[in-house]
């Protein structure tokens, strides 16, 4: 059931006077106009049109992932053409696109139940990525960043292989790149442990600043909450690639920590690169000494105990089975620009509003959506009203296995745009509720927890430094605080630390950037809903107004008081 909207909280924070101060030169336009955005139902039934008509995975690449692509580009244009604006797309040729079709495990006849399989880890692609071209105006598509067309030869796709058959050897428990012996399962196929705690180990509250938290309008009531989450294992991957070289026939990593159900269907990790060795990279590799990936498959901590009950070490025929295909594709990065009062006057400066557009289910990809009903809110705000510029932009390539640059790719093809943008929004993973590992009587339950998804909001930090605490950049901090002050929203705002998701790249370029991203232990899961009903329709229009009513601030504030 939706949770109800609350009303105004009357609480201040410490930076809420600044706040004050900074709206004290604003426009007409800067107060937030509840009628001119879409009900919290129509946002709704746009997310349900796209979970249903585009699938419910929309991996980079991938047909509904092009689908959903083609549909920001065509509502954006709706959006902003009408009022002045312009879109664009940046097209990436023959990006080599991998999908499983089909996997399994068995013994003697029987099938052994599986969670979900490794990404990327079989087959290979050598070819070097083309340089990136900027693009030759402000107002223009960027060019490159492709891929030569496979020719056998010198660009070589290595067919991914589809199984192997063989006895299991248990390896141990994964504990980084380098801790696994490999070639002592060279012929056969190895079984792994993978500790739920080892990538979150990377991720600690003490690595930020935490400057607040809010819950429906509460202050400070809370701490950051990190949880053990399979979504981490990004952190430390385990190296699929050393055991291609070192001849294994297949891997099977057992989750270890986590439930049945919160182990189905993870995507992790979605950062790994083709498990061929060398590793697949956007510098390529020699054709003739690259040895394509192998099956990798995960399994829940019950079956992975089973496997090595019963099957490691004993003379059993294992058969670990995935068919996936690699096909070279285009992709785009679908923006747009929204011109503000002075656009293509020296004196305009840049706002981007950002997300991505693949991932594997309705929650990690809907900021593409959310960025629409942005962008139609701002589109309704005269010309003359709007003090900066706006681009939305909605990049490819947060799931392409480091294959391509993603909001990164976009900053390198537009210093224009960059040389006069004063800060950034970056909104990921909208409308998300908790759902943890509880423990109960008959062990860990994957289960709701009746809350809302903690967000993480990063703010910049004046220096940009990464991975250890920092102070937040007041001006922003300001703006985030008093953005949050009033809505259903629970958030921890975080300084320092690492800077993750899709506004990464532009603190990472020094630009002064807010990043919106709960991370869910959900994240990254396929599920036959596309983890529909895990969202919430009144958290996702809160985490709206909040994107609105930061932009709306971001445009009246001095780009001095915005760089700290």
């Amino acid at each position: 059931m939706p949770i109800p909207r609350r009303g105004f909280i009357k609480g201040v924070t410490a930076s809420l006077p600044l706040a004050a101060g900074l709206r004290a030169t604003s426009s007409a336009a800067a107060e937030f106009r509840l009628n001119d955005l879409a009900s919290p139902s129509k946002m709704w039934a746009e997310l349900l049109r796209v979970n249903d008509e585009f699938g419910p995975t929309r991996l980079c690449g991938q047909p509904h992932h092009r689908r959903y692509v083609a549909y920001l580009r065509r509502q954006l244009t709706d959006i902003l053409e009408p009022v002045g604006g312009r879109v664009f797309e940046d097209t990436f040729d023959n990006y080599p696109n991998w999908a499983a079709t089909s996997w399994g495990l068995s013994a003697a006849g029987q099938e052994i139940p599986v969670a979900s399989y490794f990404p990327y880890c079989t087959g290979g692609f050598t070819g070097a990525r083309l340089p990136l071209v900027p693009a030759t105006a402000l107002a223009a598509s960027g060019v490159g960043g492709g891929y030569p067309r496979a020719d056998g030869v010198n660009v070589k796709i290595i067919p991914p292989t589809t199984s192997g058959t063989a006895s299991v050897i248990n390896l141990g428990t994964f504990a980084g790149t380098g801790s696994i012996n490999w070639a002592d399962a060279s012929g056969k196929i190895a079984y792994v442990d993978y500790p739920v705690t080892l990538g979150s180990s990377f991720v600690t509250p003490a690595i930020y600043n935490v400057n607040e938290t809010y819950d429906s309008g509460q202050v400070n009531q809370e701490s950051l909450s990190i949880a053990a989450n399979p979504t981490y294992s990004i952190q430390d991957p385990p190296d699929i690639s050393n055991a291609t070289n070192a001849g294994v026939l297949g891997v099977i990593l057992g989750w270890v920590g986590i439930s049945d159900g919160n182990a189905a269907g993870q995507y992790a990790p979605f950062e790994a690169p083709f498990s061929s060795y060398p590793q697949g990279s956007q510098k390529g590799s020699d054709p003739a000494a690259t040895t394509g990936g192998i099956p990798a498959l995960w399994v829940t901590e019950g079956t992975g105990t089973w496997v090595k009950d019963n099957l490691a070490g004993q003379n059993t025929e294992v058969t670990i089975a995935l068919e996936a295909t690699i096909n070279q594709v285009a992709t785009s990065t679908v923006w747009g620009i929204l011109p503000g009062a002075n656009y293509g006057s020296a004196d305009d400066q840049f706002l981007v509003c950002n997300t991505h557009s693949d991932g594997p289910n309705i929650a990690e990809e809907n900021g593409g959506i959310a960025l629409l009903h942005v962008a139609r809110y701002f589109a309704r705000i005269p010309q003359s009203q709007r003090p900066r510029s706006i681009a939305f932009m909605v990049a490819t390539g947060h799931f392409s296995h480091l294959y391509l640059g993603s909001s990164g790719d976009w900053i390198a093809q537009h210093p224009q745009i960059i040389s006069n943008t004063v800060a950034s929004l970056t909104i990921e993973h909208f409308g998300c509720n908790e759902w943890e590992d509880v423990e109960t009587d008959s062990g860990l339950e994957y289960a709701a927890t009746g809350k809302l998804e903690q967000a993480r909001c990063y703010v910049t930090q004046p220096s940009f430094q990464l991975d250890q605490p920092g102070p937040a950049d007041p001006a922003l901090l300001s703006i985030v605080d008093q953005s949050l002050v009033g809505l259903l929203d629970r958030a921890a705002v975080l300084s320092g630390g690492a800077f993750s998701g899709e506004g990464g790249p532009f603190h990472r370029a020094k630009i002064p950037a807010i990043g919106y991203i709960p991370v869910p232990q959900y994240l990254v899961a396929i599920a036959d809903d596309g983890e529909i009903s895990k969202l919430d329709p009144e958290h996702f229009y809160d985490q709206v107004e909040f994107t609105i009513k930061c932009l709306l601030a971001l445009q009246d504030t001095s780009a001095a008081l915005l760089a700290g």
